[in-house]
C-alpha cells in the first residue's frame, strides 16, 4: 500500500520541477538599442576681412559660417552680425554655433576698415606730342613710308591712366585731359601749352615731350629743355602741380628710333629742371630700361600698347605717391 504512494509523491515532484524549470527561463522585453553618442559641435570662420569706408563706417556682410556635428537642429550667430555697421579700424567678429543639447562652439575673424583713399586733386592735363596722342608705328610692307601710324584711342597713356585713377578713387570725379599734337616740337608748342593750361585750368599738369626735337640729335637738347622749363613755369605759376616725364629708351639691338646717347643726355637734363622747378618726376625711361623693345612699336619712337601702359602705370605710381590721402 506505501510503495504506490511514493511513486505518486515522486511523479508530482518531477512534474513539479520540470514546471519550475521551465518558468526559469527569460520571457521579458528586449531592451532598446544604444543610441551612438552625439559628435561634438566644430565651427570654422572666414579668413579677415579688410574693406574701406568713405565715412567713418560701413556695412559689412558675409555668409555665415556652417556648423558640423552636434544634435541638430544648430543655430549660428555672429555679432556683430552680417549687414551691421562697422567703424574705422580693427573689429572682431565672434560666431558662436549651439546645437539642440546645448553643445556650443565658437570661432572668430577680424574685420578692418579702412577709410578709402582720396586724391587732393582730381583734374588732370597730359600735354605732349604724338606719344601723349597715342600712336602706334607698324612697319608698311609695301613702304614707302616704312612705318603706317594709327591711332589707338583706347591705348594711350591719359585713357589708361584715367582709368587707374578711376578704379583706385571711385568716389571721385578725375578727369585727364589729353592735349597731345603729333609731329609738334615742344619748342613750338609753348604758346599751346599756355593756351591749354590756361582754359582748362587743370589742378595738374604731366609733360612729356620732346621726342620730335631729339630728331635734330643733340642740338634739339637744349632748345627743347628751355621749352620744357617754361611750360613747367607757366603750369606752376597758375597753381598746378607739375609733372615732368622722362622719354622713354630706343629699342637695342636694331637700327631705329632715337640715338640713346641723346635720350639719356636729354633726360639727365630734364630731372634737372624737374628739381629745379619742384615738380615730380616721372621716371618712364627707368620704368622701360629692362626691356625696351616691348615698350616699343615697330620705328622705334612710338611707343607699342603695353609701352603706353607702362607709361600710365609709372604716371599713376608719381600722382599716387604725391597726392594721394587717406
Amino acid at each position: 500500500m506505501t510503495r504506490p504512494m511514493r511513486r505518486g509523491r515522486v511523479l508530482v515532484f518531477v512534474v513539479l520541477a520540470a514546471a519550475c524549470g521551465r518558468s526559469s527561463s527569460p520571457t521579458g522585453p528586449t531592451p532598446p538599442p544604444v543610441p551612438p553618442p552625439v559628435a561634438p559641435v566644430t565651427l570654422a570662420c572666414r579668413p579677415p576681412m579688410a574693406v574701406t569706408a568713405m565715412d567713418d563706417g560701413v556695412s559689412v556682410t558675409w555668409e555665415v559660417p556652417a556648423a558640423e556635428g552636434g544634435e541638430v537642429p544648430v543655430a549660428v550667430a555672429c555679432a556683430p552680425a552680417p549687414g551691421s555697421v562697422f567703424p574705422l579700424g580693427t573689429t572682431e567678429v565672434r560666431c558662436t554655433a549651439t546645437d539642440r543639447g546645448g553643445r556650443t562652439a565658437s570661432c572668430t575673424f577680424p574685420v578692418t576698415v579702412s577709410r578709402a583713399p582720396t586724391l587732393s586733386k582730381t583734374r588732370f592735363l597730359a600735354f605732349g606730342d604724338s606719344v601723349t596722342v597715342g600712336i602706334v608705328a607698324t612697319i608698311n610692307p609695301a613702304g614707302p613710308p616704312p612705318y603706317l601710324l594709327r591711332e589707338v584711342p583706347e591705348a594711350a597713356y591719359p585713357r589708361v591712366l584715367q582709368q587707374l585713377l578711376a578704379a583706385r578713387y571711385p568716389s571721385q570725379a578725375i578727369t585727364v585731359l589729353n592735349e597731345g599734337k603729333g609731329g609738334e616740337k615742344v619748342v613750338d608748342g609753348v604758346g599751346r601749352a599756355q593756351s591749354v593750361i590756361n582754359a582748362n585750368r587743370p589742378e595738374a599738369v604731366l609733360v612729356l615731350d620732346g621726342y620730335n626735337d631729339l630728331g635734330l640729335g643733340e642740338a634739339g637738347i637744349d632748345p627743347a629743355i628751355a621749352a620744357i622749363t617754361s611750360i613747367a613755369k607757366d603750369a606752376r605759376f597758375r597753381g598746378a602741380r607739375v609733372f615732368i616725364a622722362t622719354l622713354t629708351p630706343p629699342p637695342v639691338g636694331v637700327n631705329r628710333g632715337l640715338s640713346n646717347t641723346t635720350v639719356t643726355r636729354y633726360n639727365a637734363k630734364l630731372r634737372d629742371v624737374a628739381r629745379g622747378e619742384n615738380a615730380v618726376l616721372v621716371d618712364v625711361y627707368e620704368a622701360c630700361a629692362g626691356n625696351p623693345n616691348a615698350c616699343n612699336s615697330d620705328d622705334g619712337r612710338h611707343p607699342s600698347e603695353a609701352g603706353y601702359r607702362r607709361i600710365a602705370e609709372t604716371f599713376f605710381a608719381a600722382i599716387q605717391r604725391e597726392l594721394e590721402g587717406r
